[in-house]
């Protein structure tokens, strides 16, 4: 495991000593040298580094190229894999049979799609890079193929809507891409969600509303549930996962608290100061449109923010739902530099970027030593052949 703590401070050092966010070329440079070495380590890993990897995806990667264009279809049928990742894997094979190029061809998409993430919507790259370590997104990019790419597509999808003048033919292209992520993981298809909420803005009825949700997903949550499966088709893992011994229960623990506050103390730093800083007078319930001066993507950080941490609090009735999350989580790590770059004084951004720094990290340190092989299957960390092991292989 050595070897990630080893990343984490890489991340943070060379972005310190380079400043990397002195310039827009800096942060270019710091990105592409950061994300390739995230590349490097979680390409060249062993294939038995990754729960899921280990498990099943690598084991069928030939056994998908084996069959004919024509036949995937029907093999997505009857192997529950979506059609757009075995086409997808198709695809792969006909560069190269060998396991070892779909690992590093995988890593690649998904850490490149999250770094241009990074460079195009983050104002502090630094702190963005390290929380994707710190809240495990590279763990899950190791085992989670399908919704990692899924994810990926959803990721650059939104940086082009967020580049674009948002016109009708702007959302087209964006629900398309949303529907293509769905190829990859039916519950991509989720995200259309976002169409919704890019064009609300954040004021007080939508906080209140908000609120009322998240409590009413916590009491309800089960008829929610069953009335999303209605999109995701009869036979699905999802349907499956209500009767699941694992999937189908939830769990009040240290680590899915300590998961719920990774999203909602960031939405309570961003609330604070991109709205009740900014308000003309300091009174919560004050009915005045003028006191709201959100930016659209203001609005659209704190309301993905906000679900990420429903959906978060949502695992303490069904494990199952924090795949969804998983989807609105990467805005936390948008959210927390802009709310820090946002706050009027000066003299407290260092101090919470420090709590942030703190706070994630104590978890990634937290969670790698004591459940980073049972959540994720990648300690100890493998070079790929088993060549070279890591120091703590013995583990």
């Amino acid at each position: 495991m050595a070897i990630y703590f080893v990343l984490a401070v890489f991340i943070y050092l060379y972005g310190k000593l380079y400043r990397a966010n002195s310039s827009n070329r800096r942060r270019k440079i710091y990105l592409i040298v950061t994300f390739g070495v995230l590349i490097l380590v979680a390409g060249l890993r062993d294939p038995s580094v990754g729960t899921d990897l280990a498990g099943h995806y690598a084991k069928r990667y030939n056994m998908i190229g084996s069959y004919s264009w024509s036949q995937i279809p029907t093999f997505s049928a009857t192997i529950g894999y979506e059609i757009g990742y075995c086409y997808f894997t198709r695809f792969l094979h006909f560069f190269s049979s060998d396991v070892q190029f779909f690992v590093f061809a995988t890593s690649f998409l998904m850490c490149a799609a999250f770094g241009y993430f990074i460079y195009k919507e983050s104002t502090d790259v630094v702190l963005s890079a390290e929380l994707m370590l710190f809240n495990c997104f590279y763990y899950r990019f190791m085992t989670m193929m399908r919704q990692g790419l899924a994810i990926s597509i959803i990721l650059v999808a939104y940086t082009l809507l967020n580049g674009s003048e948002r016109k009708l033919k702007d959302y087209i292209k964006f629900a398309l891409l949303i529907l293509l992520a769905s190829t990859f993981h039916s519950s991509a298809i989720l995200c259309m969600l976002m169409i919704l909420f890019d064009r609300l803005k954040f004021t007080k009825k939508q906080i209140i509303f908000g609120v009322g949700a998240m409590v009413a997903f916590y009491l309800f949550y089960m008829n929610f549930y069953t009335v999303a499966l209605n999109f995701f088709g009869t036979g699905n893992n999802y349907e499956r996962y209500l009767t699941s011994a694992t999937e189908g229960v939830g769990n009040i623990n240290m680590q899915t608290i300590y998961n719920f506050l990774l999203a909602f103390v960031p939405f309570l730093l961003g609330y604070y100061v991109l709205v009740w800083e900014k308000k003309k007078e300091k009174h919560l319930f004050k009915d005045d449109k003028n006191m709201y001066c959100l930016k659209k993507n203001e609005s659209f950080l704190l309301y993905m923010v906000l679900i990420a941490s429903t959906f978060n609090l949502l695992v303490f009735r069904m494990n199952i739902l924090n795949r969804f999350s998983l989807y609105f989580t990467p805005f936390v790590l948008i959210l927390c530099p802009y709310a820090i770059s946002s706050m009027k004084l000066k003299s407290n951004k260092p101090i919470v970027r420090a709590c942030i720094y703190f706070m994630f990290g104590v978890y990634f340190v937290w969670l790698t030593i004591t459940k980073a092989a049972e959540f994720y299957g990648v300690v100890p960390y493998r070079f790929m052949c088993c060549l070279l092991y890591t120091s703590d292989a013995a583990d």
